[in-house]
């Protein structure tokens, strides 16, 4: 099968690892696989992590050339596009392109192939009703969606079209490996500027925008400092356009020396591993891709829950709740108990390595795939 992903730029972000892990493991399946990326961008970032099998192609230089060049791009590579099999489109680079693909190649050229479809990764962020919309519209587009979370607002939209050929996907990874020997735990405590009276290492690694709301973390760990005290320090990894706005609220709080920013890292695990407690963001039941890596390394994880309305489940893998004041509370029992602490890393390792690995998320859309094409 000849399969191409489509998507913005690969850059760090959970869309852009599914596409690795998926693009990977279909190599290794035999599969010929193509990324086709809008524009390029520093290859450590994501690039890097593909397979040597995989080749990648680039729309156009930057983000606004990349815009630009899209249905000439489309019209010169209408052969190449054809010969596929599958055009897979991830974000809303990818769902454009797969609009015009299915317009142009498919309704106006009258190809047979690729079959066009869509993974929706946005299910649950606090996306503007009107882009909201718009995407839905283009799903039309589609020979097929699949949907990584469920919330009620996507399953109105495919209750209203039954015809739409549709599946629930959860997100994979690759187990990864680590080095947690006590060595390399005190050269990274050294390296964040932990204070050596220090117990505890609450963090996260996530995307600093404003749908992701990064601010929550500032408020979750005054809620926790003020029951732990010099106890615990936070760790927040990661950049994207509220960085500059997050470390000047850390200094008006005076919080500089208790929350370390290290900016962009290119391998999540050598933060995940030395920390104590994970945390992240949840929509409804599904936990974030960080949020899978963390649990596989052992790490305890807790989630900040982004719908409002959802009900926890006893199935649920992860603790979470949209009260952060609640989210601290728990991120305080388990510092304060060791043992529930293990417990639960104990739990959600065991669940992740057998339900969310690329093994397994492949042969879901494999499947998925077949029916479609």
């Amino acid at each position: 099968m000849r399969i191409t992903h489509v998507i913005s730029g690969l850059t760090k972000g959970g869309a852009e690892r599914v596409v690795v892990e998926l693009a990977n493991i279909a190599v290794e399946k035999g599969h010929e696989v193509t990324v086709l990326a809008a524009w390029p961008v520093d290859p450590a970032m994501m690039q890097d992590q593909l397979h040597p099998g995989v080749a990648i192609k680039f729309i156009g230089a930057t983000r606004k050339k990349a815009y630009l060049n899209l249905i000439p791009w489309i019209f010169r590579n209408r052969k190449w596009i054809g010969s596929n099999d599958i055009l897979h489109c991830h974000l809303t680079y990818g769902a454009v392109f797969g609009t015009f693909v299915f317009i142009v190649l498919r309704k106006i050229f009258r190809y047979k192939k690729p079959a066009v479809v869509e993974t929706n990764h946005a299910v649950g962020m606090p996306i503007p009703p009107f882009n909201r919309w718009v995407h839905s519209r283009m799903l039309l587009f589609r020979d097929g969606v699949v949907f990584m979370a469920r919330d009620a607002y996507w399953n109105g939209f495919m209750d209203k079209h039954p015809g739409l050929r549709s599946a629930l996907i959860v997100n994979g990874i690759r187990i990864p490996k680590q080095d947690s020997s006590a060595e390399q735990h005190q050269q990274f405590r050294q390296k964040m500027g932990v204070k050596e009276n220090c117990r505890y290492l609450v963090g996260t690694v996530s995307m600093l925008r404003p749908e992701r709301k990064p601010w929550l973390y500032i408020s979750l760990l005054q809620d926790v400092m003020e029951a732990m005290g010099d106890d615990v320090q936070f760790i927040l990894a990661g950049d994207g356009v509220e960085r500059d706005a997050l470390r000047a609220q850390i200094e008006e709080k005076d919080l500089s020396d208790r929350i370390c920013m290290p900016g962009l890292v290119n391998n999540p695990t050598s933060v995940m591993s030395n920390l104590d407690i994970y945390v992240s963001l949840c929509a409804g039941e599904t936990a974030g891709i960080s949020m899978i890596e963390a649990a596989m390394c052992g790490i305890p994880v807790v989630g900040i829950q982004l719908d409002p309305a959802y009900t926890p489940k006893e199935t649920d893998w992860v603790w979470s709740n949209a009260d952060i004041h609640a989210v601290a509370k728990k991120i305080i029992s388990l510092l304060q108990d060791t043992g529930e602490r293990k417990q639960v890393a104990h739990m959600q390792q065991a669940h992740v390595n057998q339900y969310f690995t690329t093994e397994a998320m492949y042969t879901s859309y494999d499947a998925f795939y077949k029916t479609v094409s």
